[in-house]
């Protein structure tokens, strides 16, 4: 494929600037040359967009339908859907038939979208929007707690520009600060979304260095930024800022549950999203026998043939055979003094480029208390370690824990445990469904509820 030149989307259209990024694909052939925005420029866009004349609801969810149509049906920076998903692909070593599920969800989100809003409103507010204003007894609006929302977006799946269009229909203006990784996933969307008529003033694309990105947040309202163990220290007593790190997902198996149906949510688990994505399963409690299942989940794991990306059947994350022999290595120092089950190989493909596969890993601990049980690697990686009832507090610290048990006192014991945010009983970690959170509801951190009375409401005693 041709290398791209991808320009920053401004207030008043593309913007290029001298200062390019070279982005090279995952076996380190230059794709693609993205512009670089300079802070001075940014800043003067956040003011921009916070002038910028509001949508109606209706307005910006009619938009955002038309932007799925745009998205999945037009050519956008020379690519039909199919040769994006493709270029995706080739440019992160993220599978394929992963790419084309993110864009399908992309595009489901876009056409349903006061789905998460209106289950995110408390049952006690009015809709936002100009609806509050009419009502007519005393009671509450549900109100923005600001204007411009920034994304310091991931680059491990494209999935995760699905979550923030959400704001575009609780009235907020958004600066999408991509990863260099892929950039071409936010292009595609926030062009299909200005296609579709939402104005330029409302949304902008800002590809930047970390120090502008840095400004980005300091000047938006909100934001919400993507990275590892060091972005949720670094923003830990920030309000304004949502940090989405290491999900640490697990999933326990207990005595009382069918084992054959727990190695099947631990594969599905593990292999979720090439194992990148932060609700895919990290850890594995097993209640009976540990290493049996560690071994068993090895020979299963190991019978998953390394591909290329763009192949039809790929399950497994591709990268430079440098960088994913650095990760083998990695992965070996930590493990040391663990019994290694599926020992994971840099396994070099053909083609052009320099490009392995990251094949799958499978480690049995002696504790759940160790602390390894929840340590990501960017491909598929499963510490297995003995699960404990009266020991809770290490299934603590989890984006989604699954619970393959009969028992509903352990799934309402894990229900009060604060550091986990999502409980599925018998399902895999990477489930999901549209009216269920991923994370709480981003609404919960964008909005708030105001008390709102009119004059008529007073009464003489009052």
């Amino acid at each position: 494929m041709s290398v791209l030149d991808i320009p920053a989307l401004g207030p008043a259209g593309p913007y290029r600037t001298r200062k390019r990024t070279t982005v090279t694909d995952a076996s380190g052939v230059p794709s693609l040359e993205l512009t670089s925005v300079p802070a001075l420029v940014v800043s003067h866009w956040i003011g921009r967009l916070r002038t910028s004349e509001a949508l109606s609801v209706a307005e910006t969810a009619a938009v955002l339908g038309k932007a799925a149509d745009a998205f999945a049906n037009e050519e956008i920076a020379g690519d039909d859907l199919a040769a994006h998903e493709r270029r995706v692909s080739e440019l992160t070593g993220t599978p394929l038939p992963v790419v084309r599920e993110c864009d399908r969800l992309i595009t489901a989100v876009l056409r349903d979208a006061g789905r998460m809003p209106s289950a995110a409103r408390p049952t006690g507010c009015a809709p936002w929007g100009g609806e509050a204003a009419a009502l007519s007894a005393p009671g509450a609006a549900w109100c923005r707690v600001g204007d411009v929302f920034a994304v310091h977006a991931a680059g491990n799946s494209p999935g995760v520009h699905a979550m923030w269009p959400e704001a575009l229909v609780l009235g907020y203006r958004v600066v999408v600060r991509p990863s260099q990784r892929d950039p071409l996933t936010p292009f595609r969307l926030v062009t299909a979304l200005r296609r579709a008529g939402l104005p330029d003033d409302r949304l902008v694309f800002a590809p930047c260095d970390h120090t502008t990105a840095d400004l980005i947040v300091e000047r938006s309202d909100r934001a919400v930024v993507y990275g590892g163990q060091g972005v949720v220290d670094k923003y830990a007593n920030r309000a304004d800022v949502r940090a989405q790190g290491p999900g640490r997902s697990k999933l326990v198996v207990a005595a009382d549950a069918d084992r054959d149906t727990g190695l099947a949510l631990a594969r599905t688990g593990a292999l979720y999203h090439a194992g990148t994505a932060c609700t895919a399963t990290t850890g594995v409690l097993v209640e009976d026998n540990a290493p049996g299942f560690a071994a068993e989940l090895a020979a299963v794991l190991d019978q998953v043939v390394p591909v290329r990306p763009t192949d039809e059947s790929a399950l497994l994350p591709c990268l430079p055979v440098a960088e994913a022999e650095r990760l083998v290595a990695a992965l070996r120092e930590r493990a040391e003094g663990a019994v290694v089950h599926l020992e994971p190989r840099a396994e070099p493909l053909e083609g052009p480029g320099s490009l392995a596969a990251l094949t799958p890993a499978v480690v049995e601990l002696a504790s759940a208390k160790d602390p390894l049980l929840s340590y990501e690697m960017p491909f598929p990686c499963v510490w297995v370690a003995p699960f404990e009832r009266d020991a809770p507090e290490v299934l603590d610290d989890s984006l989604v824990l699954s619970l393959h048990t009969g028992r509903r006192d352990l799934v309402a014991d894990a229900l009060d445990l604060a550091g986990v945010r999502n409980v599925y009983r018998s399902r895999p970690t990477s489930w999901s469904h549209p009216d269920v959170p991923h994370d709480g509801y981003l609404g919960e951190f964008l909005m708030r509820a105001k008390g709102l009375a009119h004059t008529d409401d007073l009464r003489s005693d009052t």
